[in-house]
């Protein structure tokens, strides 16, 4: 009896209860901060499912229940240092997991990563045409791990969200078609620019519905050996950017047809071939030769 006595003494007493508060509010500190960081997961992976189709909601739950466990194990963890218990052991067996896995599973946790960021911000959406690292296609899954673009080839691209360093997006606000041609120098190039400019009323007329603004006579953009290029151009509404260049390269085939304008193609820069053979042959092309 008189230990038992000497127990209830020493638990009553101002010491051990001011200690005994203390660590309760401490351990009520915890277990708040833990609940709040599992609600903002919760929330954080809403967003994420909200704008995610059906086939990515198995990974992102997934995540979200790794990312809960974690936070509720430091949550233990904390509560358990508060309450003067060893832990020590447990930290290190974490530690060396945490190494491992690190090591193993580097490429997936960048890409999950950058999937939650580029899901998120909303840089891409299923639908949206757009080009990443170089390759252009139609995006068809953006998933936590991987995105899915559909090239004009039909070709299936899966793209790691980890290795995206540029994505150019063609399906947002407008798009420029841009149309040039060129015009011997033996051309008339005020009639050649007259040429554009009722291509570009024609279209206008036909397809107010695209333009975004009025078509622009660019001019003349560049000099070649022989001839110069002109160009006009129109801001179109995304998606039509094609087939506007498209019409407007007929249309102002045939305003150049009815003044005897023969255009020739616009080709990219060359070097120079021995003996001049490469700028023989462009100006056969120029004057209408085989």
């Amino acid at each position: 009896m008189d230990v038992l006595r000497q127990a209830v003494r020493d638990l009553l007493s101002p010491e051990t209860l001011a200690t005994m508060i203390e660590r309760g509010l401490e351990i009520g500190l915890i277990a708040l901060l833990t609940w709040v960081a599992v609600r903002l997961t919760g929330s954080l992976f809403r967003r994420v499912h909200a704008r995610s189709r059906a086939t990515a909601l198995g990974t992102s739950f997934i995540l979200e229940q790794i990312l809960r466990g974690a936070i509720v194990g430091a949550g233990l963890l904390l509560i358990f240092s508060a309450m003067d218990l060893n832990i020590t052991p447990v930290i290190a067996s974490a530690g060396v997991l945490g190494l491992i896995f690190s090591f193993g599973a580097q490429y997936i946790i960048r890409d999950l990563l950058a999937g939650i960021f580029l899901i998120m911000e909303g840089t891409i959406q299923p639908g949206d045409v757009v080009r990443i690292n170089g390759d252009t296609g139609t995006v068809e899954h953006v998933s936590l791990r991987v995105t899915h673009i559909r090239k004009f080839s039909g070709e299936l691209l899966s793209i790691p969200n980890g290795t995206i360093t540029r994505i150019g997006n063609l399906s947002r606000n407008y798009m420029r078609a841009v149309v040039p041609f060129l015009v011997p120098y033996r051309v008339d190039m005020n009639s050649a620019l007259e040429a554009l400019n009722d291509a570009a009323q024609a279209w206008t007329a036909a397809h107010p519905q695209d333009k975004q603004a009025d078509p622009v006579i660019n001019g003349i953009v560049d000099l070649r050996d022989y001839g110069a290029v002109v160009q006009f151009s129109v801001l179109v509404v995304p998606g039509r950017q094609d087939a506007t260049a498209s019409e407007l390269r007929r249309l102002a085939l045939d305003a150049m047809a009815r003044r005897g304008i023969t255009p020739g193609a616009v080709l990219p820069l060359a070097s120079p071939s021995p003996g001049g053979r490469g700028d023989a042959a462009a100006q056969a092309a120029s004057d209408g030769g085989p």
